[in-house]
């Protein structure tokens, strides 16, 4: 849709530079270039060398991922990258300090966004991290602010609503700040809204932004129906829409694309597209502007810069059954092609037959690209009206210098290894001329502070490594300073165990120790340290259908008594349960301090129906007392219990469950209310969820004063679907809601910390340190999981995201460290699964701990060689105890 242009024009156009003045230069054999230096043009300044730290200051493994799709350099303040964790549709957008690579928010694919309302980070198909970043990989940025300010703004997909017809997909803006979302806009709409779209292959694809405008694609299955649609950056309202292909790279007051060719618009380092035509549109009204269908067989963009496009044509040529493919250099503003391969410029300087390929830009003044003869070409719009010629090509004639990243008029560019020559690297100027030290890899992204440099880490089969280097203009560096060693020292945990228990499959098989002993159980489903015992509980060995709880004599592993379900506890009255339950991993034993001694708490039978509480002595298995809740009408369930109170669930034939909360050591029975669950004592206060609707989602969380049920706090209306997840007795407790969790004083409720990342399965044994496994249901699976530590000391609490732990598993707290399990790896350079120590901050104390602690207590410390899960037959079929020591 060229006016008053054909074909011919077209290419007469480029005998002259016309609509855009440039500068052309051609960097000619000559080795390394020696120590000379050629002129740039025009009196340009020439660049301040760029220097890079030796080690760096971090990499992807400290955002725990195994790929790295894209990053961007926000300053000296923030790195945001993209990138894959592993697993299935595992996807992750982290926005990172620069210098240490401590995560400021992250957002997994599949997860809540902060103050989403619902929706959650889109998981799709494919890699890359494809709905977390824009076509070349990176993640899509827009907006002032290269400090701590946080003023720009992140694009990620997002969706809503279940997988399929249902399922409500757009664009959101996160805050750079704290990873907020700012404005979503939906594309595809569920089929039962009013604007609803019943295209199950319908995609979004992020294209651009800027300040003016920001670009996304809807596409049907295999890109029909192929439509871009802009957004207004400030609110995300849609501004205009537009039917001919994808529009994505900006051009002044134009943004140009591509009609829908063999492919979409991808990383540069994709193959070339084909069938596909360049247009261009206006940025704030969307209309067409000019195209190049017709002009060429068919066109793709290579570069934009300074008013100039370097676009890839494919033309036929008269006589010819074949395409000749080349580059063009077209006016933006126009389309009309301005320069040409092998053509004279406007003094009649001749560009010697240059050959054009893989060209790269800085979005504002500069383009390059790789020549023939191993000769670099470099375009600069508007600074000059003749070609200038130089003779310093960044290797030599036979080595092709490829342009990996254009940046403030330097060009970083390497020549692929071949027959004795290694792979080289080089940054130049557009004059050819070398500038500072060779780069340590190909540049991904480049601030003032520092250049991201990807990486093949050895051993592994993927090619998505990513280096953080300090860098410095015109000096060195500071060199990354080492990690602050650790304060902690680690357990100090025998290495070899004081006894050996087993389970009866175990003793069968014969491959264990003769000095180990039976524990009388098919497997040990939980361990429990208390008064100089261990308390055991499982399936019993000579009926599995069957609770048994052990208690074993910690010092020598002697067995001091056992009772297992139907165990007759006197006066009629029978044990009921002594165990964990297989559904939700809780229940018995409540093992309790009295002071003078310590019990544990099991349910029982008694005659005509009853059932109710019995408290038996660790020492010798005795019962102390004996409490009936029911009266043969219902079922009870003890569900908490402290030396001061316990709290039990009674469910009654047509009443509903009942909460009821006794005094421990009276027995008294304190208050009763409906409609709640009991979930933790201790502090004076008793914990107690309320149901959602049919059960399915937790609607309050709700503090009663132990003594007289008085409501202390709740929490329904602040936080969507809050459940507890942690609480040790301590002054702080630990609960999940629908978008994260926090850390709450448990006296009053009050918000000491939040986190956006979904938790579960808590561990810890006070207020010190506890340790949550994060997002464990993400698609990415385990690798999507991770540690989220949480110190409180001195009034202040902390909450710390570990995402270089996401290959670890089995997190316990002990005190002020916790430990994980590295299992064990297959293939080249396999290694043994190993037990691991660390402190709050994640930095690693110890990594050959005998075996992952199960209890830590009095002096003893029980390990095991595999998880214990609670349930459904999932213990361990051996343990050892070992001696802990100062």
């Amino acid at each position: 849709m060229l006016p008053e242009t054909n074909r011919s024009r077209a290419l007469a156009a480029g005998a002259v530079l016309v609509a855009v003045a440039m500068v052309v230069v051609l960097v000619r054999a000559c080795g390394s270039g020696g120590p000379d230096l050629d002129p740039l043009p025009d009196g340009e300044k020439r660049p301040e060398p760029l220097s890079f730290s030796g080690k760096p200051m971090w990499d992807e493994r400290k955002l725990g991922m195994v790929r790295v799709a894209g990053a961007e350099l926000r300053g000296d303040a923030a790195a945001v990258v993209a990138g894959d964790v592993g697993g299935i549709g595992g996807a992750r957008l982290a926005a990172a300090d620069v210098r240490t690579g401590a995560p400021r928010w992250v957002v997994d694919a599949g997860s809540p966004l902060k103050g989403g309302d619902g929706a959650q980070a889109h998981q799709g198909h494919g890699s890359r991290a494809e709905q977390l970043s824009g076509v070349t990989g990176k993640p899509l940025l827009y907006g002032d602010g290269d400090d701590d300010s946080g003023d720009w703004t992140v694009l990620v997909q997002y969706s809503e609503g279940s997988r399929g017809d249902e399922t409500e997909i757009g664009v959101a803006a996160l805050s750079g700040k704290d990873g907020a979302v700012r404005w979503k806009h939906a594309l595809i709409r569920p089929e039962s809204g009013d604007k609803g779209d019943d295209d199950r292959g319908q995609k979004v694809r992020l294209l651009a932004a800027d300040t003016r405008v920001v670009l996304a694609s809807v596409e049907g299955e295999e890109a029909t129906e192929l439509r871009t649609v802009a957004l207004d950056p400030a609110t995300g309202g849609e501004l205009w829409r537009n039917e001919d292909g994808w529009a994505y790279r900006f051009a002044g007051g134009l943004v140009l694309g591509e009609t829908r060719g063999d492919r979409p618009p991808p990383a540069r380092w994709d193959a070339a597209r084909k069938n596909s035509d360049v247009f261009a549109l206006d940025v704030r009204t969307g209309a067409k502007r000019w195209d190049l269908n017709g002009t060429f067989e068919s066109s793709d963009l290579d570069a934009v810069a300074g008013g100039t496009a370097a676009v890839t044509v494919r033309e036929r040529k008269p006589g010819r059954t074949y395409e000749d493919r080349r580059t063009a250099l077209l006016d933006a503003a126009t389309g009309r092609e301005t320069a040409r391969d092998g053509e004279t410029g406007s003094d009649g300087v001749a560009t010697e037959n240059d050959r054009l390929w893989d060209c790269a830009d800085d979005g504002r003044t500069l383009i390059a690209c790789s020549g023939a003869d191993g000769r670099l070409v470099t375009v600069r719009p508007g600074a000059g009206e003749d070609p200038f010629i130089t003779k310093k090509p960044p290797f030599d004639e036979d080595s092709m210098a490829q342009v990996g990243l254009v940046w403030r008029d330097r060009v970083f560019v390497h020549a692929s290894s071949g027959g004795d020559r290694p792979l080289r690297r080089a940054a130049v100027d557009r004059a050819g001329n070398r500038i500072g030290a060779a780069p340590r890899g190909e540049v991904a992204a480049v601030s003032e502070k520092a250049v991201a440099f990807r990486v093949d880490r050895k051993g592994s089969s993927t090619d998505g490594g990513l280096a953080v280097h300090a860098a410095a203009f015109g000096a060195e560096p500071p060199e990354a300073s080492a990690s602050a060693r650790p304060v902690l020292k680690p357990p100090g945990i025998d290495a070899t165990p004081l006894w050996t228990a087993v389970t009866s499959a175990a003793a069968a098989s014969g491959t264990v120790p003769g000095s180990a002993g039976d524990m009388g159980l098919t497997t040990v489903e939980d361990v429990r340290l208390a008064g100089g015992a261990l308390v055991l509980t499982g399936r019993d060995a000579e009926d599995d259908d069957r609770d048994e709880q052990v208690v074993v004599d910690v010092e020598n592993g002697k067995v001091r008594w056992s009772v297992r379900d139907g165990a007759s506890l006197g006066g009629g009255a029978e044990a009921t349960f002594v165990g964990v339950s297989p559904v939700t991993g809780l229940g018995g034993p409540r093992i309790v301090d009295m002071g003078g001694e310590w019990l544990s708490f099991v349910e029982y039978r008694g005659p005509g129906g009853v059932e109710g509480v019995a408290a038996l002595s660790l020492k010798d298995g005795s019962v102390r007392w004996k409490k009936q809740v029911t009266s043969g009408n219902g079922y009870a369930a003890l569900e908490a219990a402290d030396r001061e109170t316990f709290a039990v669930r009674v469910s009654e034939r047509g009443a509903g469950d009942e909460t009821v909360v006794y005094a421990t050591g009276s027995r008294k029975d304190l208050w009763r209310k409906r409609g709640v669950t009991p979930e933790s004592t201790g502090g004076g206060l008793v914990l107690a969820a309320e149901p959602g609707p049919q059960g399915r989602a937790r609607r309050d969380l709700i503090a009663y004063g132990a003594s007289d049920g008085g409501l202390q706090w709740r929490l329904g209306d602040r936080y969507r679907d809050p459940r507890l997840l942690h609480d040790a007795g301590g002054e702080t407790v630990v609960i999940g809601t629908a978008d994260g969790g926090a850390v709450l004083d448990r006296a009053t409720g009050r918000e000491l910390a939040r986190t956006y990342v979904p938790l579960d399965r808590c561990d810890g044994d006070g207020d010190t340190l506890i340790v949550c496994e994060a997002n464990p249901d993400a698609p990415g699976g385990s690798a999507s999981a991770r540690a989220v530590t949480i110190q409180t000391r001195d009034g202040a609490t902390k909450i710390q995201d570990l995402l270089e732990t996401g290959f670890l598993t089995r997190y316990a707290a002990f005190g002020n460290w916790f430990a994980a399990h590295r299992p064990a790896t297959i293939g080249p350079g396999a290694q043994a699964g190993r037990f691991l120590v660390f402190d709050g901050d994640g930095r690693l104390l110890s990594d050959d701990l005998p075996g992952m602690p199960q209890a830590i207590g009095g002096g003893f410390a029980v390990l095991s060689s595999s998880e214990i899960m609670h349930g459904f037959g999932g213990g361990v079929a051996t343990f050892t105890v070992h001696r802990v020591r100062e």
